[in-house]
């Protein structure tokens, strides 16, 4: 069985143009907020975190080079796809955070993000 798969920069990344500190995407950090605090939910999806240098392999050889960029959600296409995706190398995916969490509540019951 195929599932969608998600893909997050691994949290606590060094950055070479600010040596010697530690990020997180704030992005990502927030989907990966989520997966934690529901990972009963998160088991339905396949989480992939790459590192923050580039290039990033598995995504490139998704999407290719021009869709780096994290998060981003690549769709199991056996299952409906919103209307709304992008397509790249014959992938449908969506690529902004607030989507990407609107689309896991709307798919796996997450709970939605209040506004």
């Amino acid at each position: 069985m195929s599932k969608d798969r998600l893909f997050l920069l691994k949290p606590g990344f060094e950055d070479s143009a600010q040596p010697g500190r530690f990020f997180v995407c704030p992005h990502c950090n927030a989907i990966e907020g989520l997966l934690a605090s529901f990972p009963g939910l998160a088991t339905q999806i396949e989480v992939h975190r790459l590192s923050f240098a580039r290039p990033r392999a598995e995504i490139v050889e998704l999407l290719g080079e021009q869709h780096q960029s994290l998060p981003v959600l690549v769709f199991d296409q056996s299952r409906p796809v919103p209307d709304d995706a992008e397509v790249a190398n014959g992938w449908r995916f969506i690529d902004a955070s607030e989507r990407i969490l609107r689309y896991l509540a709307d798919r796996y019951t997450f709970p939605h993000v209040h506004q």
